[in-house]
């Protein structure tokens, strides 16, 4: 049937950018499936590798895994609303998890019950649920950077972030399990004898925002993904460096060599604006002060209890 007199043709056409959005997050979801199925089996042998390339491997594997799922979904040129709300939905799915199963691998079936409540099904929508809110939520704060000053911000502030979640709070690892703070850390692979600890949500965030940023700015965006890809992976080497401690086993450096890649990767395109460059540190500075003032206030609320005294190694005490 043709169509009626005056009928705009382009109105009859259907708005295909919802269904190639919805394609492409499926796209994204059996690539993490895929590396969850491949590493799973796989993560007790890794864990007792003693090379540090080895060891960093699933650390790797999960940022690598990042950055294409980043290039799949800003090709769908989603509005920044749409990527507010679904980077949301999928952290409130990680919560909601968290909450009813805070230790998902531990989980076995119910009896007589349905398999989708298995461990490793809970973990996987865990990982996902952490994975897509990260690039999620990092395409749409890419979206919102519009000058060379707002994309050095963002490395800066990621750097003081990170030195504060994985170096002086640890906060991931200092919090119980079904705290929510402990979703900073992708829940995905566990902490394992040697392996290296899983990438930061605000690394994957921090990813997604630069990458999404390069749009705008016209950066290269592969120089860019390279150069974060190598300063992560030797960040995350020289992590394990026991010379390196108390830098050891916290990844503290993997953010600092990222961003220094990222830098290498659009130096050419780069503009440098002296009063942009001067708000990126105040806001930096200020960050890291708001940082380490709540940490020295949580600590003063709530003290490490002390180790109890063993009074009968003293035996002249009375």
């Amino acid at each position: 049937m043709g169509l009626q007199a005056g009928t705009n043709p382009q109105s009859a056409i259907r708005n295909p950018q919802s269904s190639e959005l919805c394609g492409r997050l499926i796209i994204c979801l059996s690539l993490a499936a895929l590396l969850f199925a491949l590493w799973t089996p796989r993560l007790e042998q890794a864990a007792m590798w003693s090379a540090k390339e080895l060891r960093v491997l699933p650390r790797l594997s999960i940022f690598v895994l990042c950055a294409l799922v980043a290039l799949i979904l800003r090709g769908a040129e989603a509005s920044a609303r749409r990527l507010l709300l679904l980077g949301l939905a999928s952290a409130g799915t990680a919560l909601l998890v968290q909450a009813v199963f805070p230790c998902p691998e531990t989980f076995a079936a119910v009896p007589k019950g349905p398999q989708i409540l298995a461990g490793p099904v809970l973990s996987l929508l865990l990982f996902e649920s952490c994975l897509l809110a990260a690039v999620l939520l990092g395409l749409w704060l890419g979206r919102n950077i519009e000058h060379c000053s707002g994309f050095i911000g963002l490395l800066l502030c990621a750097i003081a972030g990170d030195l504060w979640l994985n170096g002086w709070a640890r906060v991931p690892e200092s919090v119980p399990l079904d705290h929510p703070l402990h979703l900073l850390r992708l829940p995905w692979p566990p902490a394992l004898g040697r392996l290296g600890l899983s990438p930061a949500f605000t690394d994957i965030v921090v990813l997604s925002a630069a990458m999404e940023a390069s749009r705008k700015l016209r950066f290269h965006v592969l120089s860019i993904v390279l150069g974060g890809l190598a300063g992560y992976a030797a960040g995350s080497v020289l992590a394990l460096e026991p010379w390196l401690a108390p830098w050891t086993a916290w990844g503290c450096l993997s953010m600092v060599l990222f961003t220094s890649g990222v830098l290498v990767g659009c130096w050419p395109e780069l503009e440098w604006e002296s009063v942009g460059i001067g708000k990126a540190l105040l806001l930096a500075s200020l960050l890291m002060f708001v940082l380490l003032g709540s940490t020295v206030l949580h600590s003063r609320l709530q003290p490490r209890p002390q180790p109890p005294v063993d009074m009968a190694r003293f035996k002249n005490a009375t």
